[in-house]
């Protein structure tokens, strides 16, 4: 298996940005002494959004949902995970990160059409999600199977030779 070797780096930097961006807004979910720096007006609300009844999902804060999701992604981004070459850890990895980003969509759906607000931190979680689904299919499809590839060079191979 070939990992290209920009996978792990950036599936790490954008994982550790993610949770950067996780953490603040779970700081300030819980610390009223910590003032979200955005818009409070307009279009542009992030404390309407944090503050919604679509703020919790299941009763849990979204904001401690999205710490949880890239804690949980920095095991699969780390260089050792991506050289592994059981087929389990490449899918996990890529059905983990397709979970972030259909609940990224429901966030959209949830600020865009509930509430009627956009909370640019939020926006740029969404993001960092995006980056991060995009980058780790890429690598994924691009590591490919070495086994399948070599069926298939052997298969072209005898093709052309015949």
């Amino acid at each position: 298996m070939r990992v290209p070797r920009w996978a792990s780096p950036l599936g790490l930097l954008l994982s550790v940005v993610g949770l950067g961006l996780a953490t603040y807004l779970t700081v300030v979910h819980f610390d009223q002494g910590v003032q979200l720096v955005c818009s409070s007006k307009g279009v542009i609300n992030c404390e309407q959004v944090t503050t919604s009844p679509q703020s919790y999902v299941f009763g849990i804060p979204v904001a401690v949902l999205g710490l949880a999701y890239f804690v949980g992604m920095i095991p699969w981004q780390l260089p050792r995970a991506w050289r592994l070459a059981d087929p389990r850890i490449r899918w996990g990895r890529l059905a983990y990160c397709a979970m972030g980003i259909l609940f990224v969509f429901y966030l959209l759906y949830a600020e865009f059409i509930i509430i009627g607000k956009i909370c640019l931190w939020c926006t740029a979680v969404h993001v960092v999600t995006f980056l991060l689904f995009a980058v780790t299919g890429f690598a994924t499809a691009l590591s490919g199977d070495d086994d399948y590839a070599d069926e298939v060079r052997a298969a072209t191979s005898s093709r052309t030779s015949a």
